[in-house]
């Protein structure tokens, strides 16, 4: 399947050496694993307005790839450039995104409420399947935009097809996102601690499959 348009709108990209691209003296690891802390902090502050969770999301997964695997730029610096760049892009997004999530979910509750047929369990059923899939659209979205210059639709339609393109990246990455969710709900200080490793995770089996995608290319 052929994807994106122009070759050129994909952003500036190297992933360093290495697996996990940290380099290999000791002071070097202490300072990336502070600074993947560090920008999971300024993840969550600058969330607390809820509409920037999306392009928050942007700037960590951005950040992280740049300043601490590629050594390219200070990471706070590399996390506020993303984060002014994807303003808008970012906002529209995640509204679309967490619009579609709580119709499916205003819509599960309705019927919980008010059906106890067959008919009511099946829709249930598929509005939660829908509910699931958005979040694992989002797991794609965001790092997308992170990485592509490209417009709304098609960040929309390239992460609704990774999820089903890659199923076990997709998986991977539904692991990662919900353990930490369930850490987080299970121990609430580790918000604090786990938003940058998190992400740094996930961006192991995100990359290859961003790689695959760049715009003018095909898979």
């Amino acid at each position: 399947m052929k994807i994106g348009g122009k070759k050129g709108n994909r952003k500036k990209q190297n992933n360093g050496g290495g697996t996990f691209g940290f380099g290999g003296s000791f002071t070097n690891f202490g300072s990336k694993l502070f600074d993947v802390w560090m920008l999971g902090i300024c993840w969550l502050f600058c969330s607390l307005p809820v509409i920037t969770i999306g392009v928050s999301s942007t700037a960590l997964y951005y950040a992280l790839i740049h300043s601490v695997k590629a050594d390219d730029g200070y990471a706070s610096t590399m996390f506020f450039r993303s984060f002014r760049r994807n303003l808008k892009q970012g906002i529209i997004l995640w509204l679309v995104t967490l619009a579609v999530f709580m119709l499916m979910r205003l819509n599960t509750g309705i019927l919980e409420a008010k059906t106890d047929g067959m008919a009511g369990l099946v829709m249930i059923g598929f509005y939660t399947a829908v509910m699931v899939y958005t979040i694992l659209a989002a797991l794609y979205l965001f790092p997308l935009l992170a990485r592509f210059d490209m417009d709304i639709f098609w960040f929309l339609r390239v992460a609704v097809y990774m999820v089903v393109r890659y199923p076990l990246s997709s998986l991977m990455l539904a692991v990662v996102a919900g353990g930490a969710g369930a850490l987080v709900y299970r121990f609430p200080f580790l918000i604090f601690v786990l938003p940058g490793p998190a992400m740094w995770l996930m961006s192991e089996f995100l990359e290859p499959v961003l790689d695959r995608h760049a715009p003018g290319e095909t898979t």
